[in-house]
């Protein structure tokens, strides 16, 4: 008799933990409703995410991020572009399915569903592709959302695929690897997205730009509103060279107004209110988007500092202090900071003198 009670107890525990786990993960979610977002600028609160209409038919889809994380667990930017003949998402954002270590990031219940509510709601049955601006955590994290989907994933020439191995076990094989200016992608009714390579922040990275609708989607490539840091010689000369040729392109096939209109949309949106970080002591601005300044004023900085321009009075290239300390960009910590205009670029200092090819003085 008393086994039976034991085993009867032991089910009831059992029931009891698998409801619990149940009920705690896999709670049914409430469909995404997309019908107040009627113009550009209208904005609503879904889950984790805050969605943001910024053009006929495109959306900023923005994790507001958590300040006890680190990285890109600050807050990171994924953006859906719809359309008549199929959908595209650019970046994935941040993994909340299982979490990611590194960044202290936890996993979130429902993860999975809310997203997907999201590109539900948005796209509706349109043929959806993937499209990341680089291979980094923050930015191809969900993929894991859409396996039982019918997407095509895709990444550009030079990223590196073994990153979705090693930080969310994933199968390399599910993306497709394409030519940055050579592959372009027709989401029907001439909205045309095209791709250009831009090195230094990743091996591959990759700006999309929608000339129909003087939208850019730049990721980590150029930084935001407080820059973008590099380690090396090498990595500054990428992102000086190919920065240099985005903006050699859009001269070229951008009429003045269209490219003076041009809406450059970041990986990380809540850094383009330039200042904090860089200038303690300077209020932040109020920046929801940068611009066509905005592209060549980073390409003018990286490329100042090729020919140590920042030595130089008069040149617009000005040299304000090292970085100090934030979990959000930890590797930063010490690196100096480098300025034109809007455009930022942070370097250990003694690179700075070494791509120019100076001695640094003792």
């Amino acid at each position: 008799m008393l086994k039976r009670i034991i085993s009867f107890k032991a089910a009831e525990i059992f029931l009891f933990s698998w409801l619990f786990t149940t009920f705690a993960i896999a709670q049914p979610v409430t469909p995404f409703n997309a019908a107040t977002l009627i113009k550009p600028g209208d904005e609503v609160r879904y889950g984790s995410y805050l969605i943001r209409k910024i053009g006929d038919r495109v959306f900023q889809i923005n994790d507001p991020g958590d300040k006890s994380t680190k990285g890109g667990g600050w807050g990171v930017d994924m953006y859906l572009v719809c359309g008549t003949k199929k959908a595209m998402m650019i970046d994935l954002g941040n993994d909340y399915i299982t979490g990611y270590e590194k960044d202290l990031l936890r996993p979130r219940q429902n993860a999975v569903e809310e997203l997907l509510s999201v590109i539900d709601g948005l796209a509706g049955k349109l043929p959806l592709d993937i499209a990341v601006t680089h291979m980094h955590p923050d930015h191809d994290g969900m993929a894991d959302a859409f396996l039982d989907r019918k997407v095509t994933f895709w990444a550009g020439e030079g990223e590196d695929l073994n990153a979705l191995k090693t930080q969310h076990n994933l199968d390399t094989a599910i993306y497709q690897v394409f030519t940055q200016g050579k592959k372009s992608f027709d989401l029907g009714n001439g909205r045309i997205v095209e791709t250009f390579l831009v090195r230094g922040h990743s091996n591959g990275g990759t700006v999309y730009l929608i000339k129909k609708d003087m939208l850019v989607f730049s990721g980590d490539a150029l930084g935001s509103g407080f820059g973008q840091a590099f380690s090396t010689v090498e990595k500054l000369k990428q992102i000086a060279g190919d920065s240099k040729k985005l903006v050699e392109y859009i001269k070229a096939n951008y009429t003045p107004y269209e490219r003076y209109g041009l809406r450059v949309y970041t990986g990380h949106w809540w850094q383009n209110a330039f200042g904090g970080f860089l200038h303690p002591n300077q209020s932040l601005v109020d920046v929801g988007y940068l611009d066509w300044r905005f592209i060549q004023d980073v390409a003018t900085c990286a490329n100042g500092i090729l020919q140590g321009k920042w030595l130089v009075d008069g040149s617009g290239v000005r040299y304000i202090g090292n970085m100090a300390y934030t979990d959000a960009w930890p590797s930063a910590e010490g690196r100096a900071i480098m300025v034109y205009g809007i455009g930022t670029i942070i370097i250990p200092l003694r690179i700075a003198y070494e791509a120019a090819g100076l001695k640094m003085p003792e």
